[in-house]
């Protein structure tokens, strides 16, 4: 029997360094969507059909040791896409606008083209969110024209208008893209995969939702091997997937009665840092 392929993606999460991207009232969008594309390539890479290369999968600078310009920075990043070269290239940010607005929408260069389909495919699963479908959309940005391999631009809700649904709906959106890659390569992919990846995790962070705490909380998910971090709002129940993770670390806030949790948290932002710093990098 003929051996299956794997499928090699380019993971582009938007911004990074210092370029934030969108706003919201608790969160930036390079953190936010940098959680998306990792969750979405645990569950695909869980199918053992892909296997996926991320521009970035920390908070990176593409024009550093040069200050920060957006042409540069989408000159280099675009560099990086095609050095590691893939099958298609699939860039995740979130969206914002002067006045309310709601939902996703999935950007392809042009109409009629191997893009168009891979922006179909996640859509038509982002569709079934609940959230508003503002549909597949076109433009000649240049993530998109100027990488060599098929690629499509995910706008994954308004963070500056629906915040809370993003973080709520974030694992739900990272299956949702997962299956809508996976439609358009003919492969499966499972619910139950995430299902999986849940049960069977190993280290949580949960931070307490203040921006100040979001960035401790992250350096040490990255010593814990970039494991899934939670957040939490004005000290309310943590969510329950939590109590999932063999290992809890506490950055910001006080014990939330998980049997295995390590509390890094002060009296202030500047002692809880410096409690995160201390573990050692």
């Amino acid at each position: 029997m003929a051996e299956l392929k794997i499928y090699d993606l380019v993971f582009d999460p938007g911004h990074g360094g210092p370029d934030p991207g969108a706003v919201g009232p608790t969160t930036k969008e390079k953190d936010n969507v940098l959680m998306l594309a990792k969750k979405t390539a645990a569950i695909l890479e869980a199918t053992g059909r892909f296997q996926v290369k991320f521009t970035r999968a920390t908070d990176k600078d593409f024009c550093e040791p040069a200050p920060y310009n957006d042409d540069l920075d989408l000159k280099n990043r675009v560099k990086v896409a095609n050095a590691l070269g893939g099958d298609a290239f699939y860039s995740f940010h979130n969206n914002s606008a002067a006045v309310k607005a709601y939902g996703n929408e999935v950007y392809a260069l042009a109409a009629g083209g191997e893009g168009e389909k891979m922006a179909k495919a996640i859509r038509a699963r982002m569709a079934l969110l609940g959230m508003v479908d503002r549909g597949v959309k076109y433009a000649n940005w240049y993530v998109l024209k100027w990488t060599d391999m098929p690629a499509v631009l995910i706008e994954y809700g308004f963070i500056n208008s629906e915040e809370s649904v993003i973080l709520a709906k974030i694992d739900q959106a990272a299956l949702a893209i997962a299956q809508g890659i996976g439609d358009h390569f003919g492969v499966s992919v499972s619910a139950n995969v995430i299902k999986k990846e849940v049960y069977e995790m190993k280290e949580a962070v949960l931070a307490h939702g203040i921006e100040d705490y979001l960035v401790p909380a992250r350096r040490e998910s990255i010593k814990l091997g970039n494991c899934a971090v939670f957040l939490r709002f004005d000290d309310k129940t943590p969510p329950a997937d939590i109590y999932k993770a063999e290992h809890l670390t506490i950055v910001g806030g006080g014990s939330v009665g998980h049997p295995n949790e390590t509390i890094l948290s002060g009296k202030t932002w500047g002692d809880t840092a410096a409690a995160v710093s201390a573990t050692g990098a």
